[in-house]
């Protein structure tokens, strides 16, 4: 039996990642905003990128800050960081997004990324129609027991987009996890910035460019 459907990871599938720099940042300024001036560097680390929750609640016991106060502080300076970089083009699709427009299934968006940053990605570069769902985070704590690896968003889009066999196209090791859970067939898109990663979970395939994931709801032996 074919695929249905096709699910696409955002950031470093359909747009370029942040540069991690500015999202320390980001994090630091957070970090300022909740009333911590002097953290431990590690502690700005840990609430950049791949956020564990809880670390998030350690840091407030650490510092005295309630865990979902700082964490909507870190969410907004994030999402005032990306809305930024998309609008001076430095978080733009790669050239391989337009291999989309073949696609004659269902698409979605499954992304640890928050939803307001997601949809606001997609609307400036003219995206957003193109896909029927997109599942993401809100900008609180309780969301990151959701993100991936847990197959959560990516069952919410099958289920918004009424289908049950798609095709998950992701770059990282969650990606591949999640759909594993999830029961799907999985793309691992490798990219500049994973080209060289190693992942303790196989995916159904690797692929080189976002055209031969399309092609592969067209080929999938």
């Amino acid at each position: 039996m074919g695929y249905d459907g096709l699910l696409l990871d955002h950031d470093g599938v359909i747009v370029t990642l942040a540069d991690r720099a500015s999202l320390r940042r980001a994090a630091s300024d957070a970090l300022a905003d909740a009333g911590i001036t002097d953290p431990d560097p590690a502690d700005v680390d840990a609430i950049s990128v791949g956020v564990d929750p809880a670390d998030v609640r350690r840091l407030g016991r650490t510092y005295d800050v309630e865990p979902a106060t700082l964490w909507r502080h870190r969410d907004d300076r994030i999402e005032r960081l990306l809305r930024t970089a998309t609008r001076e083009g430095r978080k733009t699709p790669y050239d391989d997004v337009d291999g989309l427009t073949e696609v004659d299934l269902p698409l979605g968006v499954v992304s640890n990324n928050q939803t307001r940053i997601v949809e606001d990605v997609l609307a400036h570069h003219g995206l957003a129609d193109v896909f029927g769902t997109v599942r993401a985070r809100e900008p609180t704590l309780a969301s990151l027991d959701r993100k991936k690896p847990a197959a959560d968003f990516l069952t919410d889009a099958m289920a918004d987009l009424g289908i049950e066999r798609p095709l998950y196209v992701g770059d990282s090791e969650s990606d591949v996890e999640a759909a594993r859970r999830a029961g799907v067939d999985v793309a691992f898109l490798r990219r500049p910035h994973n080209a060289e990663r190693s992942l303790s979970v196989e995916p159904t395939y690797e692929v080189e460019s976002l055209r031969a994931g399309v092609e592969r709801l067209r080929r999938p032996d």
